[in-house]
């Protein structure tokens, strides 16, 4: 593994691209949270304007810290949110202290799967599934049991997001939808229309509540996003969905080797 780094961007004085293995793993603007480069971080935000009162303070925890983007976002658009980043690599923290403290952000170095166990019930509105170290930490972690500890720390009208890098036939979106199916009473999926109709891998957002989820809102949002996003919802996603079982400890997701010979993003 080569060290993770900062890259400024050309294009942007105050953008910053952190690299880890080569791969683009977080973009963030310090002059202008607001910006958000990566289209799935466009997709996660739209989300959460729709289902959350414009400009409300949320407390969250976010599985996976990277350069914080979405912190930085919500520290920016909702001030006096209360963040918990649980980030397991060290080298990733200290690549990205150059770009400054957020407020109401508390970074903890942790195994997020600790760190989300130790979490207090019931007391997040926001809970982020952004997690990535290699494939096989996904596909390891992310289990029904998972999803049902996320759901542990959500108050009744709490929000679970998961960041899935997948490509047809969809072994990881699935499964993770099934499984969400089983938790929770509400279910959204949202990506650009060229991954759902198989043509390229790329990043789904899966969005899970006990609330009924604002879906003809999102619907409209994502179609006029600067990155269009489709929404899958109701028996599109249970179609979607296709019979697929939900992942346990016994029954993982699959090896990327064993996904049709394809690797994740």
């Amino acid at each position: 593994m080569t060290p993770p780094e900062l890259l400024r961007d050309l294009d942007r004085e105050s953008g910053w691209t952190l690299m880890v293995d080569g791969a683009e793993q977080s973009y963030v603007d310090v002059e202008d949270a607001t910006h958000l480069e990566f289209e799935y971080m466009q997709h996660i935000a739209l989300v959460l304007d729709a289902v959350f009162d414009e400009g409300d303070p949320l407390s969250a925890l976010h599985l996976g810290g990277g350069a914080c983007t979405l912190p930085r976002w919500l520290a920016a658009t909702r001030p006096g949110s209360a963040q918990t980043v649980i980030e397991s690599s060290p080298q990733i923290l200290d690549a990205v202290k150059p770009l400054g403290h957020i407020p109401g952000v508390d970074t903890v170095l942790a195994d997020a799967l600790d760190g989300l166990a130790a979490d207090a019930e019931g007391s997040r509105d926001l809970v982020l599934w952004d997690l990535y170290d290699g494939p096989r930490l996904v596909t390891s972690t992310l289990t029904l049991q998972t999803v049902q500890r996320m759901r542990r720390v959500l108050h009744d009208e709490g929000l679970a997001v998961f960041n899935l890098s997948d490509a047809t036939p969809f072994d990881v979106v699935r499964p993770v939808v099934a499984a969400v199916n089983v938790v929770f009473d509400d279910a959204l999926l949202v990506a650009e229309p060229t991954i759902l109709r198989g043509r390229r891998s790329g990043n789904c957002v899966l969005v899970a509540s006990n609330r009924a989820l604002p879906v003809p809102t999102v619907r409209r949002r994502a179609a006029a996003a600067a990155t269009r996003g489709r929404v899958l919802a109701g028996e599109q996603l249970l179609a979607f969905q296709a019979g697929a079982l939900p992942p346990t400890d016994d029954r993982p997701l699959p090896e990327p080797d064993e996904a049709s010979g394809r690797g994740f993003l």
